[in-house]
């Protein structure tokens, strides 16, 4: 019985072989897409939990340093609220937060689930990804949305992992992503959507992201009024001690 399980195994390497080079390769394909070096841009924020709304205005500001990024928030409504991310390839972002009151607090690793701003995004959604920080597993072709796409399993190699595995949806056309879902130890917990798809100066752009709970406990929906790319953006802004 083992030598029979054991040639069943070898038969079957080279398929999951296949399956991770060619997830790897659609990644790559996607993350190869133009970018821009500095973005900055307004949007508004809509938390929906049962029958109330709560609407959040905000500017965004985020610049590349390398591989590094650095990001900044800025909550203009309801109240004023700050938040900037350094995100590096390969090590957990470092994230901070300036509440309304003027108090700083740091992000710890351990928090990452928690709830950005009341939002169903986590602090872990709001920092940027590196494609060598995870592995990846074809899982064949779907259309979302009318729209053939390649769907691939991602899991983080290392550092902290909210998440067990990230299924997205790649489209076939542009390898731009249009969907994601989330797996956490209990299973598939969140979905997001890109909708509203425009190019802007070459870059591909989502108008609407929608981030929704699959236990139904509402959903985020982010549009952005105005974007720009590559304007020139101050690095003291986007340091911790401007916070």
């Amino acid at each position: 019985m083992k030598i029979k399980y054991f040639l069943m195994a070898l038969l079957f390497l080279p398929v999951l072989a296949f399956a991770d080079e060619k997830g790897r390769e659609i990644m790559g394909k996607s993350d190869a897409l133009k970018e821009p070096e500095t973005r900055k841009g307004i949007s508004v924020m809509v938390v929906i939990k049962g029958d109330k709304r709560e609407l959040k205005e905000f500017e965004m500001v985020s610049k590349k340093y390398g591989k590094k990024t650095r990001s900044r928030s800025t909550f203009l409504k309801p109240t004023r609220i700050e938040f900037l991310s350094f995100s590096e390839p390969g090590q957990d972002s470092h994230q901070w937060i300036k509440l309304s009151g003027g108090t700083v607090r740091k992000i710890a690793s351990s928090d990452k689930g928690g709830s950005f701003v009341g939002s169903h995004f986590y602090y872990e959604d709001m920092q940027d990804r590196d494609i060598d920080d995870y592995e990846y597993k074809y899982l064949g072709e779907e259309d979302v949305n009318g729209e053939p796409c390649y769907k691939v399993e991602s899991v983080k190699k290392k550092g902290t992992k909210v998440y067990v595995k990230t299924v997205v949806y790649i489209r076939k056309s542009d390898y731009f992503m249009i969907k994601a879902e989330f797996f956490e130890n209990k299973g598939h917990t969140k979905t997001l959507e890109a909708d509203k798809i425009e190019v802007i100066d070459g870059i591909i752009t989502a108008r609407k992201i929608t981030m929704s709970r699959t236990d139904g406990k509402g959903k985020t929906i982010i549009y952005i009024k105005k974007v720009e790319y590559d304007k020139p953006v101050s690095d003291q802004f986007l340091k911790k001690e401007s916070l």
